[in-house]
């Protein structure tokens, strides 16, 4: 491919992208990932469910009422015959409908019915808080994939910067060839890195492409994003401190546990209330009298008791069974809280690294544009060869792209951070207080 056809496709690409690119903000594009994605749709179902089956637990503390017909035909009619006497007595049809009205309503099953409404209660307060725990994890994985479809069009722009210095660089190696300063092979390596140079501009491009399908793929939509909040880093860090204490029974993580640890202590209500009687009372009315026999009564009601003195141990080990289970989930909530305490420490010093080296690359920065600068005008003077000033303009971009970078990873390790510590809501009050991060363009440069 000739080098006025890759500029060609380059600018063409520049030229759509920006003409279809539609700008989106942050906040956006939360919003939309909150309205599109299914993961969380998926999670207010499962609240939807638990809310149904806590409902039909609480049903259980009602009457219970039922509707048995039955039509029945005998091979023949029931008689009571009278001994010696030659009589009989027609007690049943050969043919009878039956029809009863049952109502029965527990008055004492050992706690079993309130363990079940606990198990249900806990279970919801589950879904809830899993919700909130995945949308915390779409929240930082929305921050990778929109902060890093800023930092591709910003190492875009860096790449674009770096091929125009170098055109420049080659119009000046043309010039100095012209008038005899320079020699041939000052000009072809200029030449070269410009062709390098267009190369990893076209590369940038396509990395554009790459992770704008990342994102449109997260908030379920098919666009051409311009991302309108930059990378950014905060004015100050907050404390450790304050995200560590963070983690508690308000952490969604937290919270699933401590209801894993409710539903298994109600499990042991329920398995304890198993081995106990349970009483209640009952009631019948019959539909079809007429059918009725002498010995049919047309209503009854009453109390009953139903007990199982002896299911051979079943009752003692289901029981032992069930406190292993606490046992289990409050092991595990205590290992989970220690890893989330050291996975904030962590994220946190992430953090902090990212900040330092965007520091370091910052101060970098300044040098590299004087040293940009100083080997360029030597070039002009012809005490400097091509190979200094290629050097000088790929250590200015390479400082750029360190900036940008160490930038993208503070707001990644940040968002990490927050849903570490179960405080990934708190972003909006953080985005106001931060410094924002853009690459330079040539007019920052020092004069030449």
């Amino acid at each position: 491919m000739g080098k006025f056809s890759l500029l060609l496709i380059i600018i063409i690409g520049l030229i759509v992208q920006t003409a279809s690119a539609v700008p989106l903000s942050f906040t956006e594009a939360v919003a939309k990932m909150e309205a599109n994605n299914p993961a969380l749709a998926s999670a207010e179902e499962e609240i939807l469910q638990k809310e149904e089956e806590l409902k039909s637990a609480q049903g259980l503390r009602y009457p219970k009422g039922e509707l048995e017909m039955k039509q029945t035909f005998l091979n023949s009619p029931i008689e009571i015959s009278i001994d010696p006497i030659p009589f009989s007595y027609e007690v049943q049809e050969k043919q009878f409908t039956k029809g009863q009205i049952k109502l029965s309503l527990p008055i004492y099953t050992g706690g079993r019915i309130s363990a079940a409404n606990e198990v249900s209660k806990h279970r919801k307060t589950e879904a809830i808080a899993q919700k909130e725990w995945t949308r915390f994890q779409l929240l930082t994985e929305l921050a990778q994939r929109y902060y890093g479809l800023n930092l591709a069009r910003q190492n875009c722009k860096v790449q674009t910067l770096k091929r125009e210095l170098m055109e420049k660089h080659v119009d000046r190696a043309e010039r100095l060839f012209r008038e005899g300063i320079i020699a041939k092979v000052e000009l072809l390596h200029a030449q070269v890195e410009l062709a390098k140079a267009k190369q990893e501009e076209a590369s940038a491009q396509r990395d554009i492409s790459i992770i704008m399908e990342g994102l449109n793929n997260l908030l379920f939509e098919n666009d051409t994003w311009e991302p309108s909040s930059e990378l950014f880093i905060l004015n100050s860090d907050p404390p450790i401190d304050s995200f560590k204490e963070s983690i508690n029974d308000t952490h969604p993580a937290m919270s699933i546990l401590s209801s894993k640890v409710a539903q298994a202590n109600a499990g042991v209500k329920a398995e304890k209330g198993a081995n106990r009687p349970t009483v209640y009372l009952f009631g019948m009315h019959e539909v079809f009298k007429d059918d009725l026999t002498l010995l049919d009564p047309t209503w009854a009601m009453g109390i009953g008791l139903n007990y199982t003195f002896f299911d051979g141990f079943q009752g003692k080990h289901k029981t032992a069974s069930a406190k292993a289970l606490v046992r289990k989930a409050e092991y595990m909530r205590i290992k989970i809280k220690k890893d989330l305490e050291s996975l904030v420490i962590k994220r946190y010093e992430e953090m902090k690294k990212a900040r330092e080296q965007w520091e370091s690359f910052d101060t970098t920065l300044q040098l590299t544009a004087e040293n940009l600068r100083v080997r360029t005008k030597a070039f002009e003077e012809g005490v400097s060869t091509s190979i200094e000033v290629v050097d000088a303009v790929y250590q200015h971009s390479r400082a750029q792209l360190g900036r940008l970078k160490s930038a993208y990873d503070y707001d990644v390790a940040l968002f990490q951070l927050l849903e570490a510590s179960g405080q990934s809501s708190r972003w909006q009050d953080l985005m106001s207080q931060v410094q924002v991060i853009e690459a330079e363009d040539e007019k920052t440069l020092p004069p030449s």
